[in-house]
């Protein structure tokens, strides 16, 4: 097997252990990364760029991205956030933006996933079927 393909299963491997009840640890990752530094190992640039891409991912799939055309209220964004954590069986962190492009409803996204409620995609599916 050659280098990058061991550098890339140790990052995946460093991720696996790093991660807590779903959650990515950071002080973990850490602690792992400087104990190989410790033990001599050598390829830790290569190592650190092969994580960079899966630590995004990893975060981005316990980031729930809510983009609504209007502020919802705490009780909104606690139940979708409920929702999410129960489907996802793991914790999440919620993120808001504002659109109001979308008329009504929501758009959600965590990691690749993408759920649109909104009705500017509704208008547009029904545009494209006319």
């Amino acid at each position: 097997m050659d280098k990058r393909k061991k550098i890339n299963r140790l990052a995946k491997r460093l991720i696996n252990i790093s991660t807590v009840k779903g959650e990515l640890n950071e002080s973990e990752l850490w602690q792992g990364i400087l104990q190989l530094k410790e033990s001599g190992f050598k390829q830790l640039v290569p190592l650190l760029k092969a994580l960079r891409p899966k630590v995004s991912q990893a975060v981005a799939w316990q980031t729930l991205e809510v983009t609504s055309p209007t502020e919802l209220s705490a009780g909104a964004i606690a139940s979708l956030k409920s929702v999410f954590e129960k489907k996802y069986n793991r914790p999440v962190q919620v993120s808001t933006k504002l659109d109001p492009a979308l008329i009504g409803g929501l758009q959600v996204r965590i990691g690749d996933d993408v759920y649109d409620a909104s009705v500017s995609a509704h208008l547009k599916r029904i545009a494209s079927e006319i």
